[in-house]
């Protein structure tokens, strides 16, 4: 009866410790948490960004011999001579000189420059447009977003993972909300010698019943953290901007080497509302952004894994042609996107912009930003039907 006794007492303390354990674990992300054993890191792999604000398309991708733009753009339009020239016959237009570190990727044919991206009916409001954007679906009568709906269809928990502070409305689906974290660092679990050693001697018994439960969920939780320790211990082979987004852009390569599973990474760059002295402030983003892609793309090949990553940057709207007063540039509407990666068949989705051909003094959409999503969606092989309502017709990006 004593012995009966005796073990009865060591299971309940052994699931009291366990269970203490489990709590404490809350101060870790609840993503690592629930992906403990969760399947290896997708072959493909989606990483989204956000630029917002609305980047102005004529000053990124500039119709550099066009009188017309220097015309409309006395002093802020980019010079000639600083143009970085794609090299497209039949075609004279050039990339701003701060996406030089960008032009590897395009003379390798890996770049695609998507101009006059948008939706019918544009909308020049900053939410509403980012919503429309983000929940796919120009009507307004989506309330989840276009990944997120992806998300829905995944059994891991951990198959999308927001860089930044709060998960954005695009990862938002109806049953599922990817995880937001602020970097790798801030996610570990430090337990005191005595009860790590303890939780070690229990881990090792097998059980029955109640005990046994807990323990199996303690060893995918052990199993979690050596992933997590994986992801912290590796170091980027690449140097990145010293600041958010550079870090964001670093952790997603830290966590794609340490096989965490995610399959769509998503973070944001914002600062583009550009309504006065644009050029500096421009030119510093997109200085900023690549960079950024650029230390991604070097540490993905390092890693060897530059062809199993997609990445889809895109602003919810361009600016207007003309110049204002204050040196910078109000709302638009036909964006330019960027996909690059290893895997993406490069090259000028569009042409020269028609600078007399606007609408309220803005370039008119050409290209639906559902067509680039439905490629990017094949990309990660999901139901391009299911997440979008409907078959876009892909751009051949693949």
């Amino acid at each position: 009866m004593d012995g009966f006794l005796q073990e009865t007492d060591t299971r309940r303390n052994f699931i009291k410790k366990s269970l203490l354990t489990l709590a404490l674990g809350q101060a870790a992300p609840s993503l690592f948490l629930r992906s403990a054993l969760a399947a290896q890191s997708s072959e493909r792999i989606l990483v989204v960004v956000n630029l917002f604000g609305g980047n102005d398309q004529l000053n990124t991708l500039i119709p550099y011999r066009n009188d017309l733009y220097y015309r409309l753009r006395p002093t802020i339009g980019i010079p000639a001579q600083q143009a970085l020239d794609l090299g497209v016959r039949g075609q004279n237009l050039g990339l701003h000189p701060a996406l030089r570190p960008l032009m590897p990727v395009w003379e390798e044919g890996r770049l695609a420059l998507i101009p006059q991206v948008g939706y019918p009916n544009p909308n020049r409001s900053h939410f509403i447009s980012t919503s429309i954007w983000h929940t796919a679906d120009p009507s307004r009568q989506e309330n989840t977003g276009w990944l997120g709906r992806f998300g829905d269809t995944q059994q891991d928990p951990f198959c999308e993972t927001f860089l930044g502070g709060s998960t954005p409305q695009a990862l938002v689906g109806r049953t599922k909300r990817a995880p937001a974290i602020s970097s790798v660092e801030a996610f570990s679990l430090h337990l005191p010698k005595p009860l790590e050693t303890a939780l070690e001697k229990e881990l090792s018994r097998v059980r029955q019943g109640t005990a046994e439960e807990v323990r199996q969920a303690m060893l995918r939780l052990k199993e979690a953290l050596r992933r997590v320790g994986a992801v912290q211990s590796y170091r980027n082979q690449a140097q990145y901007p010293a600041t958010p987004f550079g870090r964001a852009l670093a952790d997603v390569a830290r966590m794609i080497a340490g096989g965490l599973g995610s399959q769509v990474y998503y973070t944001a760059l914002g600062g583009w509302d550009t309504h006065a002295v644009q050029p500096p402030r421009q030119g510093e983003l997109l200085g900023e952004l690549a960079q950024g892609l650029s230390a991604l793309r070097q540490d993905l090949r390092a890693m060897g894994r530059e062809k199993d990553v997609m990445i889809l940057v895109f602003s919810e709207f361009g600016r207007q042609v003309a110049e204002n007063a204050s040196q910078g540039t109000d709302h638009g509407e036909g964006g330019l996107m960027l996909v690059l990666g290893g895997g993406v068949k490069g090259g000028l989705y569009g042409g020269e912009p028609n600078l007399e051909d606007l609408n309220l003094d803005a370039l008119k959409y050409q290209t639906d930003f559902r067509q680039a999503y439905a490629a990017a969606l094949r990309w990660i092989q999901a139901d391009v039907r299911q997440v979008l309502g409907q078959d876009f017709p892909a751009l051949p990006l693949l």
